[in-house]
């Protein structure tokens, strides 16, 4: 390689450096995030507030400071910044006062460093004066590895210490338990038998201060558990909902409501957590402590019958269990198809109503409500049969310990009636840890079923599926192509057959065709929101699959036919997802979209209040929401499916009108319509029929043909030609 001049930093912009080293990062660190926009830019504030690249003392700490946040925001631990080289272990990042961020690749066997900066890359016989470094991670730490049993046993070991420390505040708690009946051996073997008040005065003091450090450790307990508890709660709600977010859109379930009950399911593996790290690995194992205990005082016969009670007991509760985990997961299956009539209900409340058919989701709803209640009720009876047993047990053995202590002390002087009444106290504590089984086998069971749920969204598929690390894209042409294409809907036959179809950059297409001959599926499939059974799809040569979501998401615009809104105001779902927009490019956007009128009329302008799914505003208001929001987002690939479907003729002249403004010549264009107005937009025509493509050519000629050729007209994957001749 050439030694070249690291060119000075003040040829960049602070805030393109920061934005370039980010990227670059994470295309370094394939575990990490892509880095979007809105992390980029959270960065970039704050650089550029200050003096272009005099990046030395304070400054310098509070810029690396400010990558290391904006990094964790990709999933890298916090950075370890020195001012050499610390560790074996690169690259490293680092800044100087006269190069500003740059990436240490290695130092070569000649002694140059092997620089690269956003100019490219160089090599340096000298360590840069002023520089800071530090080497990003090999791995993030914590990241789950495919399914839910290994997210949660992640989060496990990410809070093994928190833990740790609850199980030594449980077993301190455990051994000031044994103080109470210590106190009441001494009692009644020696204070009352000699009268000595002193040693009885001693001795309460003492317990009395036993008793109230107890309460202070359980305190203590109980404020670490809840700490525990909140960093896996936040732990387990951020990885699942991120898991969501990057399934594929064609592997979601048919049912939204059952899915989300699924999602919220993890509430109930964190509540068992928490149980089964107090219950198996303190007070479980204190039994055996207690049962010793109660050896040295009363003897083995003493301690035998507790002992027996205990397994007896333990048998009990582990008969109960097999029943208890059929009828929870039960239970659960009908609390989620509860869940998920219920969202179908209220989001097609207009329907019902207009069919008359509320009777028909009613009767559902009793059905699954019933069936709910029932299997409920057999958990509850499982558990508390389980549990009155389990009380049955605990009297029956503290009746046969002081029947059998009582037959020894009056046989024999093994055993004093203090240590008698000791071992009744400690037997309690032998057996309360089996009393709590029922209940735990009952979050058990929960856990469990909301486990197995979980996992079967971890099964579905994502965006970038079996792709290490996906291909950011900087800048791309818009090439489109298409090769031995088919997609299905999970096990159903074909919808969409594709053997070779293109759109080049810059090019205008529109497609055309019948009812579910797939015009919609092909634009999700040319997104990337679809992967197709076979075959591929690629963009400028590489496959969508390979290239990451964010990516596409920055470069490809698209605007489904049914558009939903999310419940806020105008301007959230305007700018949704975007940085740095200001109020102008905003308003001139909403100008373009056709969105002023909405805007002056309204009292809150844009914070003009929107519901769930974009109650509050029309069927083309929607429309022309969605088609701003994708204005702003300045994109290179259009992919437009019946954009004016809900608008009236003045809405949509004002849609063309802005589409044409702000694409710009380079801009590749897929547009699907019936509206013959909307191919005023297009050059080529392509007509999707059952079997593939049937026409595909210049917009006037493939029209021509379908009016004069009657073969092509008669053609069942062709559109009636009565709105072809019109936009003739």
């Amino acid at each position: 390689m050439t030694a070249t001049v690291i060119p000075d930093a003040h040829e960049a912009d602070l805030a393109q450096q920061t934005s370039w080293l980010i990227r670059r990062c994470a295309q370094l660190r394939p575990w990490m995030q892509q880095a979007r926009p809105d992390v980029i830019h959270a960065c970039v504030s704050f650089m550029k507030d200050m003096e272009a690249l005099h990046l030395e003392g304070a400054r310098q700490v509070q810029a690396c400071q400010q990558v290391s946040e904006a990094l964790q925001g990709l999933g890298c631990p916090s950075l370890i910044w020195s001012s050499h080289q610390s560790t074996q272990v690169g690259p490293w990042i680092g800044c100087a006062p006269q190069i500003g961020w740059f990436i240490l690749h290695a130092r070569q066997s000649d002694g140059h460093w092997l620089f690269e900066t956003m100019q490219g890359v160089s090599r340096r016989a000298d360590w840069p004066t002023g520089a800071r470094v530090a080497a990003l991670p090999l791995s993030a730490g914590w990241r789950q590895e495919g399914s839910a049993r290994a997210l949660v046993m992640q989060v496990l070991r990410e809070s093994r210490s928190g833990l740790l420390y609850v199980a030594l505040c449980s077993i301190t708690a455990n051994l000031l338990l044994l103080a109470t009946s210590l106190y009441s051996m001494q009692v009644y073997d020696r204070v009352i038998p000699s009268h000595g008040l002193s040693t009885l005065v001693t001795l309460t003091v003492g317990v009395l201060l036993a008793i109230t450090l107890e309460l202070v450790i359980k305190l203590a307990r109980s404020t670490l558990m809840d700490h525990n508890i909140r960093a896996m709660d936040t732990r387990l709600s951020r990885q699942i909902f991120e898991r969501l977010l990057k399934v594929r859109l064609d592997q979601f379930p048919p049912s939204v409501g059952t899915l989300s009950s699924q999602l919220r399911s993890y509430e109930m593996i964190r509540s068992f957590i928490s149980s089964l790290a107090l219950y198996t690995l303190v007070d479980a194992p204190f039994a055996v402590v207690f049962l010793a205990v109660m050896v040295m005082i009363g003897g083995s016969m003493v301690a035998g019958v507790a002992g027996a009670f205990l397994v007896l007991s333990l048998a009990v509760g582990l008969l109960a269990r097999t029943r208890i985990e059929t009828h929870t997961r039960e239970s659960m299956a009908a609390s989620n198809r509860k869940l998920g009539l219920l969202v179908e209900t209220v989001e097609g409340a207009e329907r019902i109503k207009s069919q008359g058919s509320g009777w028909t989701f009613l009767n559902r709803w009793n059905s699954l409500s019933e069936q709910g209640i029932a299997e409920d009720a057999k958990v509850r009876h499982s558990s508390e049969s389980a549990t009155y047993w389990a009380g049955y047990l605990q009297q029956v053995s503290y009746v046969m310990l002081i029947a059998v202590g009582a037959w020894i002390a009056t046989t024999s002087t093994d055993l004093t009636s203090g240590g008698l009444i000791a071992c009744s106290i400690i037997s309690g504590r032998v057996l309360a840890p089996i009393g709590m089984l029922p209940g735990l086998t009952v979050q058990w069971a929960n856990a469990k079923s909301a486990l197995d749920n979980l996992e079967r969204m971890f099964l579905l598929r994502g965006d970038n599926h079996g792709v290490e690390q996906p291909v950011t894209r900087e800048h791309i042409r818009g090439h489109l192509l298409v090769q031995d294409l088919s997609f299905a809907y999970g096990q159903g036959p074909k919808v969409l057959s594709l053997p070779q179809w293109s759109v080049s950059p810059g090019e205008r297409v529109a497609v055309l065709g019948l009812v579910g001959s797939g015009k919609s599926t092909l634009l999700k499939l040319l997104g990337g929101y679809y992967a197709p059974v076979s075959g591929r799809v690629t963009l400028d040569g590489l496959d969508l699959q390979h290239i990451s979501r964010d990516s596409l998401s920055e470069h490809i615009g698209y605007l489904p036919q049914d558009v939903r809104l999310f419940s806020g105001s105008l301007r959230d779902n305007l700018v949704s997802g975007l940085v740095g927009v200001s109020d102008e490019v905003l308003l001139q956007a909403c100008a373009d979209g056709g969105l002023m009128d909405l805007i002056r009329t309204h009292p809150r302008g844009l914070d003009l209040p929107i519901g769930e799914g974009g109650s509050g505003v029309s069927g083309g208001q929607r429309q022309a929401v969605a088609l701003t929001r994708l204005l702003l987002g300045r994109p290179r690939v259009w992919l437009l499916d019946e954009p004016t479907a809900s608008m009236d003729d003045g809405a949509e002249i004002q849609a063309m009108n802005a589409i044409r403004k702000n694409m710009r010549s380079n801009d590749t264009l897929v547009l699907v319509t019936h509206k013959p107005r909307l191919l005023q937009l297009v050059q080529r025509v392509m007509v999707l029929g059952p079997q593939g493509v049937v026409l595909d050519g210049p917009r006037d000629q493939v029209l021509q043909r379908l009016q004069q050729g009657p073969r092509a007209a008669a053609d069942p994957g062709i559109d009636s030609a009565a709105p072809i001749q019109e936009a003739a």
